[in-house]
């Protein structure tokens, strides 16, 4: 072997080790299900019970004025797949689902589902996890509000961690690089095992206890390649439901609702529902079925995102420039898909460090009622408000179910800062209109 050979084969051998160092072995976090007649794990933060599958999630803090906690338990469980999109341990999944029915006979639930993205994972110290904790006591408490003096009222608040390797390297470049791996991957367990954990959720949320309505509610979010895997698992549902309208109602078959924050995929994956959807007659009482939501200072999906996929569909055939552009470009930055804007209306004179005045719960909800039968096409919340594009506004596209939502990035500054105080006062807002009845619109 000549020098110039022997260079190569060592500086290869090198890389290779280097590549193999920085990976992240392909394995489930949460490895444990506690026996049915065991006492539950109780912890503030997801590290007081790393290895569990299911616990009970303690408010962080003591409750006040500003920062109130419900008094319902909120339980967290967490359902892991490899990179072949398969479960880890079935077994594991079975005892999860198994605790979600079984209070489920009991009393109404409502279960989130959270789809973590691209360099995150389900390990006990991962900010996604930490953050969706804390999350839920927030959605309990909303929820326990708009239940108040209802058939929905004592239901319990579930959450459903949906985990797999978004990050499977720890060191640059190799991070950077994962980009098309986890791509894939994301693709790959939305089309395979979350399909299957999806489906179970949606016969629990169809239950009817004896004697009693159905209160139970299914809320499913995912954020970046999370967003891509939730929306690979339902996809052929949304369009297939499009096809089966009953008294001009799109069926919620799914989910109650879908909301995915800055996703990582590309608008053609979405170009099917969206004409379904355009070209149907809403009923007036048709409700939001797919909310998503892309932050204008997102530039992990504005910029990164469509280089990405330029190089991937570089040797790709299209029939179109516009198939072309749709195939590069992220769905919330493809401008002839938007549908709302979400700005902040705040008086500059506040200064950035001022608080974002919400209008409290009870407030709002009437006048939902009538952004949603057309009455108005702003939705306001304070100096937040949701607005519908000009093309919304015609005919029945008021009630057109599917939102693709551009969002000020005074709400969500980047791609990642999805767990903000003002997003969140949104989304919970956004998710418990969604649970009022629907009636006539308010005077």
């Amino acid at each position: 072997m000549n020098t110039s050979l022997r260079s190569r084969f060592w500086l290869f051998m090198l890389l290779l080790s280097v590549a193999l160092v920085a990976c992240t072995p392909n394995r489930a976090y949460h490895t444990r299900a506690p026996a049915p007649d065991e006492p539950l794990c109780v912890a503030a933060l997801p590290s007081g019970c790393a290895d569990e599958v299911w616990y009970r999630v303690r408010a962080e803090a003591e409750a006040t004025e500003e920062k109130r906690q419900p008094e319902q338990p909120v339980y967290l469980g967490f359902v892991e797949f490899d990179d072949q999109g398969a479960l880890h341990d079935p077994s594991l999944k079975d005892a999860v689902i198994n605790r979600i029915d079984a209070l489920a006979q009991q009393q109404s639930v409502l279960m989130v589902v959270f789809a973590h993205g691209w360099k995150h994972n389900a390990s006990a110290d991962d900010p996604n996890v930490i953050d969706f904790a804390n999350v839920l006591s927030r959605i309990a408490y909303y929820d326990e509000m708009v239940c108040a003096h209802r058939s929905c009222a004592g239901r319990q608040v579930i959450g459903v961690y949906l985990g797999w390797r978004g990050l499977s390297a720890t060191t640059e470049p190799f991070k950077e690089i994962s980009f098309y791996s986890r791509k894939s991957r994301a693709h790959r367990v939305g089309t395979d095992g979350a399909v299957e954990v999806l489906a179970q959720l949606a016969k629990i949320k169809a239950i009817k206890r004896t004697g009693q309505g159905n209160d139970n509610q299914l809320i499913i979010t995912g954020h970046s390649f999370g967003g891509a895997l939730i929306y690979s698992a339902v996809q052929q549902q949304l369009v297939r439901d499009t096809a089966f309208p009953a008294n001009g109602l799109i069926p919620r078959s799914s989910a109650n609702l879908i909301a995915l924050v800055n996703p990582a995929f590309e608008a053609a994956r979405f170009a099917t529902l969206e004409r379904r959807a355009r070209t149907l007659e809403h009923a007036r009482n048709q409700r939001p079925i797919l909310a998503v939501f892309t932050s204008r200072g997102d530039t992990a999906t504005k910029i990164a995102f469509p280089l990405g996929r330029g190089l991937s569909t570089s040797l790709q055939q299209h029939v179109s420039k516009k198939q072309a552009r749709q195939n590069r470009t992220a769905l919330g930055h493809y401008m002839p898909f938007v549908t709302h804007d979400l700005d902040l209306k705040q008086d500059p004179a506040m200064g950035d460090d001022q608080t974002v005045q919400m209008r409290a719960f009870q407030d709002i909800g009437c006048d939902w009622q009538n952004f949603q039968f057309g009455a108005t096409h702003v939705w306001r919340l304070g100096e937040l408000e949701l607005s519908r594009r000009p093309h919304m506004q015609q005919g029945s596209q008021p009630q057109n179910p599917i939102y693709n939502v551009s969002v000020d990035a005074a709400i969500i500054a980047n791609h990642n800062a999805i767990w903000g105080e003002t997003f969140s006062e949104f989304l919970y807002r956004f998710v418990a209109v969604q649970t009022l009845p629907a009636g006539r619109e308010c005077r």
